[in-house]
């Protein structure tokens, strides 16, 4: 469904990852209230917790879906292409909230067709047809992927 058609807020969206925790009917913990408030604000929509989903940009989207799956509590955060269509600002934003996460020890997978995010990662796997054609260090797949 369409970010637009979903009457929920920011925080309503983002308490959305608290579920697996608390099941569908059991209330949210001050933990959980003040995690979820922790996410928001990491992903730097703090000030806009109240809006509705309908009214963010696609950025801001982003980021609320990151948030939400961030108050998951997860080992793994698994992205597929967070930084599609956004504009510079939006990306570099989403590409430093997946750094601080893979350095605070989640690991973080993350599809790609932007080479610039790619080379920020600690492992590379890039595919070729849905087949895997290499396997190490990003930057040096992406140099040799633009050498060839």
């Amino acid at each position: 469904m369409a970010p637009d058609r979903l009457p929920m807020t920011v925080r309503q969206a983002v308490t959305l990852g608290r579920w697996a925790h608390r099941g569908w009917w059991r209330p949210l913990t001050r933990y959980d209230r003040a995690l979820v408030a922790e996410c928001i604000d990491t992903v730097g929509m703090a000030g806009l917790a109240r809006e509705q989903l309908g009214e963010l940009s696609g950025g801001q989207y982003r980021r609320v879906v990151i948030a939400q799956g961030l108050a998951q509590e997860s080992d793994l955060l698994l992205l597929d292409e967070p930084t599609a269509g956004l504009d510079a600002d939006a990306r570099r934003r989403i590409l430093e909230i997946i750094d601080q996460f893979g350095a605070g020890g989640v690991a973080v997978v993350h599809a790609t067709h932007d080479a610039a995010a790619a080379r920020r990662a600690g492992h590379g796997l890039p595919l070729e047809g849905g087949r895997l054609v290499a396997e190490g260090d990003p930057a040096a797949l992406v140099r040799a992927s633009r050498d060839a």
